[in-house]
């Protein structure tokens, strides 16, 4: 029966989620990675091509899923259906982990319940469709838990052999490498376990111990892994990604509203290049720029920051969804099943619906059923206090940082799990004067903000569509978008930036050249443009006015490596070496992890007859540039051609 059940709750979810694919899979934005996605698409291509390591620089972004990715498209190429169609699945198999978690903690029935709230969750439907991380990590979390309940004994008799203590930390491990929240769980977890164990053998800590350290050599393998890998192709100690301080500053700062919005495009350059303003280049440095600017706001500006974070924590257990760089609600327009699963009105559905149950699950003892049986009963209460820790320490992790839709989802089966304790009561216990009550306040708590306007940003879904329509070559339709952002917000340099590259793909350099300058009339210490218009000056001809903005760049950032690489280049097209040299050296001493530095460098000494510090710099740069890109071609050719007269004037020696 067991068995049947497990194909049924994989199947169900599986099926739910086809049909959700299948309604939106026409839509404009579907095959079109936006945002984060974006960037996870790019590196899982690159890998998919050979460079298996992922680049010479440290990972940017937890890299778990990019890898994940890659192997998707080493076997179907990289397109979204296929993705999209195998995440199902993913989400599908979270279901059914769910359904064995509820079985061991709560019962069959209870179980079953919990794997129903999982299969009809809107958001986890949602996002299990899109090339973001949740629907990879809430399963490598969910195996993790099972795993850890299976080595538990958990409901009985007796525990599993030492390897499942490992093979949980390993999942776990996995999962830090997908999103790294989970690492603030695995104390919780390592406390819970020592305390577990030692309850039952009192008598020596050595049981205890082993499945503490198995458990913790699990999570630390793939974590070390990673680590390695950074500090190996860059130098740089990165434990597993450098985005981790800018995004504790994005959550930690007195201009919260500002920045969780703000997202990959101009507005998240602009704050990205300000710690290479003040000559930070690595990425390690750059990490701790952000991260002890968010220190600073909460250790100078207390009061402020305890209204932030009591902000934050009704956020966290708002009904309503919060979006990131998309808006959940905007996709029921496309989609009937999910306009079904996912509204407000009154009740924000899901989450304000499964919250106050689970609020009822967790408060109100419950004393029916199979957990009334000795030590089952007592190995069931564990169960359940693991479960309560790793949403307590979880949640923690998510305030700590920011809370939103997607970084909410590993909370949700925890809460589908205590829900089910309601869901799956017989009918008199659900008659109880405690169990109405409880209900209805969780109701009241958890939708507080039913009767709120929803979070709206019409630019974002403009800037959405305007990506997506130039991805699919339709550049008219994109730039009628892009003015439509900038009519919603003119404020927002996005838009302009966007419009500008395009204006330069094209060769419309006099266009591209406006965009830049209206976007320096808003933000005139954006180092990254003023190198972007001297390119476009140049292209007009227009060479002193370029070299102008490349020195305002890197008067504005000493690690403005771009810019002096470009004028290094400039005065060495015009024969001016001497002028030329400082440049170049300033630009590789700043800026060693830039392919564009190397190159400069390489060209110059090739020019001054310096022809093994030419090979050098040239075959750095060679190793730099992506795969298959321009730049590495040129450098490659360059290179081959040095090698080739080397050749040739030893030949010539010889004879």
């Amino acid at each position: 029966m067991a068995r049947r059940r497990s194909l049924f709750v994989f199947l169900a979810g599986l099926l739910v989620r086809l049909v959700y694919i299948a309604q939106i899979r026409h839509t404009l934005t579907f095959d079109v990675p936006l945002v984060d996605g974006a960037n996870y698409f790019r590196l899982a291509k690159a890998i998919a091509a050979g460079d298996l390591l992922g680049g010479p620089r440290v990972f940017w972004q937890p890299p778990l899923y990019p890898y994940f990715l890659a192997a998707l498209f080493s076997v179907f190429g990289p397109r979204m259906l296929p993705v999209a169609i195998v995440q199902a699945a993913l989400g599908s198999l979270s279901a059914l982990l769910v359904y064995r978690i509820g079985r061991r903690v709560f019962g069959e029935r209870a179980g079953l319940c919990a794997a129903i709230v999982i299969i009809l969750y809107g958001p986890l439907i949602c996002f299990d469709a899109q090339p973001l991380i949740p629907v990879l990590h809430v399963a490598l979390v969910l195996a993790g838990l099972l795993l850890l309940l299976r080595a538990a004994g958990i409901p009985g008799p007796g525990e599993a052999p030492p390897r499942e203590w490992g093979l949980a930390g390993l999942a776990w491990g996995l999962a830090a490498v997908a999103t790294p929240n989970i690492l603030l769980v695995v104390p919780v977890a390592v406390v819970w376990a020592l305390r577990e164990l030692g309850r039952r053998s009192p008598a020596t800590a050595r049981p205890m111990l082993v499945p503490a350290a198995l458990l913790l050599a699990g999570t630390l393998t793939p974590v070390a892994l990673v680590t390695a890998r950074n500090l190996a192709v860059s130098g740089d100690l990165v434990l597993i990604s450098s985005n981790g301080g800018i995004n504790l500053y994005i959550g930690n700062n007195p201009g919260y509203d500002r920045t969780i919005r703000i997202r990959p495009g101009g507005e998240f350059e602009r704050l990205a290049q300000e710690p290479e303003n003040l000559g930070i280049t690595r990425e390690s440095g750059k990490s701790w720029y952000f991260a002890e600017r968010a220190l600073r706001f909460v250790r100078q500006y207390p009061g402020p920051a305890l209204r932030l974070y009591l902000r934050k924590t009704l956020d966290l257990f708002a009904g309503r969804e919060i979006p990131r760089n998309e808006n959940a609600y905007d996709r029921r327009r496309d989609s009937s099943l999910l306009a079904l699963l996912l509204w407000r009105f009154g009740v924000s559905f899901p989450f304000g619906a499964v919250a106050p149950l689970a609020f009822a699950g967790a408060l109100i003892p419950w004393g029916s059923g199979a957990a009334q049986d000795g030590c089952a009963a007592d190995r069931r209460r564990a169960g359940r206090a693991l479960l309560l820790l790793y949403a307590a320490a979880y949640g923690a992790s998510i305030l700590i940082f920011f809370p939103t839709d997607r970084y909410r989802l590993p909370l949700v089966p925890v809460a589908a799990l205590f829900a089910s304790r309601v869901l799956g009561s017989p009918v008199a216990d659900l008659k109880r004067t405690a169990l109405v009550v409880t209900l209805l306040l969780g109701l009241v708590l958890f939708n507080l903000d039913a009767f709120e306007p929803g979070e709206r940003h019409p630019e974002e879904e403009a800037l959405n569509r305007a990506f997506a329509l130039r991805v699919k070559g339709r550049p008219e339709e994109a730039r009628i978008e892009y003015r439509r952002a900038l009519a919603l917000n003119p404020a927002r340099v996005d838009a302009y930036n966007a419009l500008a590259v395009m204006a330069a793909e094209e060769g419309s350099w006099e266009e591209a050249a406006r965009h830049y300058e209206t976007i320096l009339e808003i933000a005139p210490d954006f180092v990254e443009v003023r190198h972007s218009l001297g390119q476009a000056y140049v292209a007009l001809g227009r060479k002193d006015e370029a070299r102008r903005e490349w020195e305002i760049a890197v008067n504005l950032a000493p690690g403005a490596g771009l810019a002096l690489a470009d004028l290094c280049l400039s005065f060495r097209d015009e024969g001016a070496f001497a002028v030329a040299e400082p440049y170049c050296a300033d630009a590789v001493r700043a800026r060693p992890d830039l392919a564009e530095t190397h190159f400069a460098m390489g060209i110059l000494a090739r020019a001054t007859r310096r022809t093994d510090l030419a090979r050098r710099e040239l075959e750095e740069a060679a190793r730099l540039f992506p795969r298959d890109s321009p730049g590495r071609r040129r450098a490659e050719t360059i290179l081959r051609r040095l090698l080739e007269a080397d050749g040739k004037s030893a030949g010539g020696a010889a004879e």
